[in-house]
């Protein structure tokens, strides 16, 4: 179980690396387009293996994702991976204050869109 932990950190950062590194303006457009590829191979409902089959449909997705965004930093410029592992390092840093916000943020939504609805029908 620690390793599966260790990996979704590293995974974490990585993915963190590239969605910094995509907004550099020297990152390749073929990294660009394989990581939007990436993205929408994990939203998409057509899979190798499909999500109705219990848990083996999602194990493909855990598993090409990560391979597919731990590639693609390999193939980032040198300067590019520099910056952007060094913006991702200070991001992560105040992760936890994010996270904090970002979760008052919803809440405080999801009590509006009640409190809405509430109203609405009473």
């Amino acid at each position: 179980m620690r390793r599966i932990l260790t990996f979704l950190k590293l995974f974490r950062y990585d993915l963190l690396v590239m969605l910094v590194a995509i907004k550099h303006r020297d990152t390749p457009r073929n990294v660009k387009g394989l990581l939007l590829a990436a993205i929408l191979y994990l939203l998409s409902p057509i899979d190798l293996i499909p999500d109705a089959i219990p848990l083996a449909g999602v194990i493909d997705d855990v598993v090409i994702v990560p391979a597919a965004v731990m590639g693609l930093t390999k193939m980032l410029p040198r300067h590019v991976r520099y910056y952007a592992e060094e913006q991702a390092g200070r991001m992560l840093r105040y992760m936890p204050v994010i996270l904090v916000m970002a979760s008052l943020f919803v809440l405080c939504w999801l009590g509006l869109l009640i409190y809405g609805l509430y109203r609405l029908i009473f």
